[in-house]
């Protein structure tokens, strides 16, 4: 039988802008940051005091990139003035500038004041626990693609241990947009990455990206328990979603997944998915069940279409499946 035809699969890019502003396709988050001084400013700070809700003085000690005054008071969301904690320190991103594309240039000072920049994509500000691993991986230079990739991995590695969320969300999708970091992995740096996977309470989109870059992998490093790990999301996340989530989309990348690291056994697994309200993933599903095993991929889809429950736009796919496969 013919394989199916892969389906394109956008990977999601982050860009680094005002909450209000739109997203932009742009590349790994560090380098995003770091790529606009003279509009994003990058400070080791000190939390001094919160004279006002959702806004924070920080006392500057060092500057990262851009220039920046010894003290600025920052806007800020809820959750992130709340985290913050008064005589901590603070890697932070900040800016004064917002989006207006009827002026010069596109940007224009804002009028409310600075603000600590949000990546978009993360869901999480630019505000980051001070660690000597986050300063590692904001010093001038260091995240540079002809840079040591060993010492960043190790960087990135470290620090989705902790349980900071807004680190763990840089670092994650560092990561997942820098597959040249993926590929320079040695077994050591996997075990790692498996560890945060199974230890650390991750969210679906943070796990997501970490199973997207450890599918890049050699399959020696990851066998058997990224496949493991893949089964376990699909059991977990069963085959009714809340669709607005970003938990389709990781039980996507869980059966594509499997498609790549497992077996004929995960056949009745897979197939579970065929009933899904998200069509994406039922289409996901049944590519990879094909690839597994046609002869009985067929037989799990015949039952399928003869059930009233699965989405119209699955019960297409799975009736042009069969015809195909009948054809040959």
């Amino acid at each position: 039988m013919s394989k199916l035809v892969c389906l394109l699969c956008g990977f999601l890019m982050m860009a680094v802008v005002q909450p209000a502003d739109a997203a932009k396709r742009l590349g790994p988050p560090i380098e995003e940051l770091e790529s606009e001084p003279e509009r994003i400013r990058i400070v080791i700070a000190q939390a001094a005091k919160k004279p006002e809700p959702n806004r924070i003085l920080f006392s500057i000690t060092e500057r990262l990139s851009g220039e920046a005054p010894d003290e600025v008071l920052l806007r800020t969301d809820q959750q992130s003035f709340t985290d913050v904690v008064v005589g901590k320190s603070y890697v932070v991103a900040w800016s004064n500038m917002r989006r207006n594309r009827r002026v010069i240039g596109g940007w224009e000072t804002d009028p409310d004041g600075p603000f600590i920049v949000r990546l978009m994509g993360t869901g999480s500000t630019a505000l980051f626990e001070d660690t000597p691993d986050i300063r590692f991986l904001f010093a001038p230079g260091t995240m540079d693609v002809s840079g040591n990739r060993s010492q960043q991995i190790d960087a990135l590695l470290a620090q989705m241990q902790r349980q900071d969320f807004r680190s763990r969300s840089l670092v994650i999708s560092e990561l997942y947009l820098r597959p040249d970091l993926t590929e320079a992995m040695q077994p050591g740096q996997a075990d790692e990455l498996k560890s945060v996977l199974q230890k650390q309470e991750l969210d679906p989109q943070h796990r997501d990206f970490i199973y997207r870059s450890a599918l890049l992998l050699p399959k020696k490093m990851t066998k058997p328990w990224l496949a493991e790990e893949l089964r376990r999301t699909i059991i977990l996340n069963g085959s009714q979603y809340d669709l607005g989530s970003f938990v389709p989309g990781l039980v996507r990348t869980a059966a594509r997944g499997l498609q790549q690291t497992g077996d004929a056994a995960d056949i009745d697994l897979l197939s579970m998915l065929l009933y899904s309200n998200n069509p994406g993933v039922s289409k996901a599903a049944l590519e990879a069940m094909d690839q597994l095993d046609a002869g009985a991929t067929l037989d799990k889809v015949e039952q399928a279409t003869d059930r009233g429950w699965i989405h119209n736009e699955t019960r297409t796919a799975l009736q042009r499946y069969i015809s195909q496969a009948k054809s040959q």
